[in-house]
């Protein structure tokens, strides 16, 4: 039986475009040394072409096809696990409820194409396996999620739910609730990058094991986050800058041009080293807006500031590797190394 601990379940939907300057940290490398080839296995493709009366004897062949992600699918749908009596009754309710019919009809006419989604996640990951060599490389699925999650990671599997990426004007995101700061991110140009940003948080982790005792403040959470936007930026340097931290351009404008604004109000106001969730949240958290900043400012604009502070740290070190600093959690240190002052 699958360990769900291991599952790592995304509803993403952010992303930056800067003037970003990369004096000797050099983004293009030799990738195609790496022998990495990405494949997008089409669940949905699979199990929607099935009528729902043959589920129960096409059940075999789709888990002799899909194996674990069977698994990971009956979890994030509430359909079950497939060795259940149950499962293939759920499967097939699943299959038959008319939303999920109508939304694959959907995706089935967006996402008849998904080459230019594939070339890109292939350079992303072979970029990964450059950096990361002794990294494993995930199998890649689609799926339709019941509307729950825009990424899933589990051991070996990364899974994007294709009913998360359907634009802003999808009927169902608002009789659903989903607010307009969610929708307009959730497009298919968004796949890549954010399949890239589940990725490396579920690598990299806030804390590492040898130092535990780290203090969960709102400095090493905007540090942190702003490393995993690094990340991305290595691992696909040819997308936009916007799509890596999901601002509209004007949003980046804003960002650009209160910068030292922003930093004097952190540090004036003593909420860098505060650790408050609350605080943490309002200032990292995906919203309108950044609580604590004016209402121009877009959600997560706190984050912007790590992203920062991360990219002058690499300058100003050209002896940190990448790997080095996905493994550095001294998030006191890099502030102090970037020599970062917007002022």
């Amino acid at each position: 039986m699958m360990n769900y601990k291991k599952l790592k379940l995304f509803t993403l939907s952010f992303l930056i475009s800067i003037a970003f300057s990369c004096k000797h940290k050099q983004f293009k490398v030799p990738v195609s040394e790496t022998g990495t080839k990405i494949n997008i296995h089409r669940f949905e493709n699979d199990l929607f072409t099935i009528q729902p009366d043959s589920i129960p004897l096409a059940l075999p062949e789709l888990q002799d096809k899909y194996g674990n992600f069977l698994t990971v699918f009956g979890f994030v749908t509430n359909i079950g696990n497939p060795s259940d009596e149950t499962y293939s009754y759920f499967l097939q309710s699943f299959v038959s409820n008319k939303t999920n019919a109508d939304v694959y009809q959907i995706i089935k006419k967006d996402f008849a194409d998904m080459t230019d989604i594939e070339i890109k996640l292939n350079s992303g990951f072979q970029h990964y396996k450059y950096y990361f060599p002794k990294k494993h490389i995930p199998e890649i699925y689609t799926f339709i999620s019941g509307f729950n999650n825009s990424i899933v990671i589990d051991t070996n599997i990364l899974a994007i739910g294709l009913d998360r990426y359907l634009g802003p004007k999808c009927k169902y995101y608002k009789e659903l609730g989903i607010p307009q700061y969610l929708t307009i991110k959730m497009v298919k140009e968004k796949i890549p990058t954010d399949c890239m940003y589940a990725w490396g948080r579920t690598e990299f982790n806030l804390k590492d094991s040898k130092n535990a005792k780290i203090s969960d403040n709102v400095l090493n959470n905007i540090i942190y986050e702003g490393k995993l936007k690094y990340f991305i930026k290595a691992m696909m340097p040819e997308e936009p800058e916007e799509l890596i931290m999901g601002f509209t351009s004007e949003q980046l404008a804003w960002c650009e041009e209160n910068e030292s604004e922003m930093w004097t109000y952190l540090i004036e106001n003593k909420l860098l080293y505060s650790t408050d969730y609350l605080k943490i949240r309002k200032l990292t958290g995906d919203a309108p807006f950044t609580t604590f900043f004016p209402k121009g400012s877009p959600g997560q604009a706190a984050i912007w500031l790590g992203y920062r502070i991360v990219s002058k740290y690499m300058e100003n070190t050209p002896q940190e590797s990448l790997p080095e600093l996905m493994k550095n959690t001294d998030y006191q240190n890099i502030l102090h190394l970037s020599k970062y002052n917007p002022n």
